[in-house]
């Protein structure tokens, strides 16, 4: 399926952005999923995305199965926690070694990261995971996130709380909570520097107003986590869950590189009554959330520095679309 394109929209005065906007042209997947039988979900889902490919798949496994009842709790099995922090490093790996270089006008890491690559798609069983583990964990120690000083000027939006799947049911507020999802009534920000803030480097960043900087090192942060994880598999396995919510309903929450993703369900029958998928992307550039609260009174001596911010803000943020930058007057 297409991916669709944020498209990201800057209004300058010729000092400061005043104003950002996102328009989007996401498909809302979950619903092309409604009216099918169970099996055909299991079989679509993959089809669907071309990013977070087993996370979606895990995320869709997990809630079907806690809607047909077949446990109050539903756990992640070993190969779908195995598959999903292996894609979670990629994920982390493809940013900081492809994308980042060039937004500090660096050439890309390309050969690093078709190595690390070759090396994930080695993994194939517990020993293999933890021998790249221990590996990515070395080339960690030699590593450091790049550095920009750039300081938030707005107050930051909420971070996300880490939730079990049971206790997400009660934040799930009508049919439009998929596109534009609140927390308490409020925007908020998901991913990497939602589960790190209290590491102590994130938070001494967070304090000094560099939430951009604290979201890299939190990035980094992550990737220790999860290359831990692949030798103690039971740590990275409660990022993935799943409830039975109400009669016939399950849903599903999957820790993602990029934030935490879910997955709600309602079977009529063995057929997909309803279905709800929340992204990260959806809460990063929610209309009112972070990356617009955060390019507001930015400021910016001419539109290639506007638009550069807003393309290393869109990156800390990491949305799972393409997304273009438009720099209109006030």
């Amino acid at each position: 399926m297409e991916q669709g394109v944020l498209q990201l929209e800057l209004t300058w005065d010729g000092r400061q952005i005043v104003a950002a906007g996102v328009a989007s042209t996401r498909p809302m997947a979950a619903r092309a999923l409604r009216g099918l039988p169970f099996a055909r979900v299991l079989e679509f889902v993959p089809r669907l995305f071309g990013l977070c490919r087993h996370a979606q798949d895990s995320a869709a496994r997990l809630s079907l199965l806690a809607a047909r009842g077949q446990r109050s709790d539903i756990s992640a099995t070993p190969a779908q926690t195995l598959a999903v922090t292996l894609e979670a490093i990629g994920e982390h790996l493809w940013r900081l070694l492809l994308d980042w270089p060039q937004l500090r006008g660096e050439p890309s890491r390309q050969g690093e990261f078709l190595l690390w690559r070759k090396r994930l798609l080695g993994v194939a069983d517990g020993l293999g995971a933890a021998a790249f583990g221990a590996r990515l964990l070395a080339w960690l120690d030699a590593e450091a996130p790049p550095c920009f000083d750039d300081r938030l000027r707005s107050a930051p939006v909420a971070l996300l709380p880490r939730l079990s799947a049971a206790e997400w049911e009660s934040h799930f507020h009508g049919d439009h909570f998929s596109e534009r999802p609140t927390f308490a009534g409020q925007p908020a920000e998901t991913g990497a520097l939602a589960r790190h803030a209290d590491d102590p480097a994130v938070s001494a960043l967070l304090a000094d107003g560099q939430r951009l900087q604290a979201r890299l090192q939190a990035r980094y942060a992550d990737l220790r986590g999860l290359a831990r994880g692949l030798a103690e598999p039971e740590q990275w396995s409660t990022c993935l869950d799943a409830a039975a919510v109400a009669e016939r309903c399950g849903l599903a929450r999957v820790e993602t590189a990029r934030g935490t993703l879910l997955h709600r369900v309602e079977l009529d029958g063995d057929r997909v009554a309803r279905y709800a998928i929340v992204a990260p992307t959806e809460w990063n550039f929610h209309p009112q959330g972070a990356f617009v609260r955060e390019m507001a009174g930015r400021p910016a001596r001419t539109r290639a520095e506007a638009a550069l911010a807003a393309r290393r803000l869109a990156l800390s943020l990491d949305p799972c679309a393409a997304f273009a930058v438009t720099v209109d007057d006030a």
